[in-house]
């Protein structure tokens, strides 16, 4: 979780690419498992990152 965490802080991956890199699967595991953990789903979790997020 926490490696998925940092990656939609950090990068622009799609939460597809997040799921399998965090080792969730794909992106419908990662999700479910997010949002009950996090309390937001994975693209709301990284819109509050938004502004920090390097664009290239």
């Amino acid at each position: 979780m926490l490696l998925a965490r940092r990656l939609l802080e950090e990068t622009r991956l799609s939460v597809e690419a997040v799921a399998g890199q965090a080792s969730f699967g794909d992106a419908a595991t990662l999700r479910h498992h997010f949002t009950r953990r996090v309390g937001a789903t994975p693209a709301v979790y990284r819109a509050t990152f938004r502004d920090r997020v390097p664009t290239n």
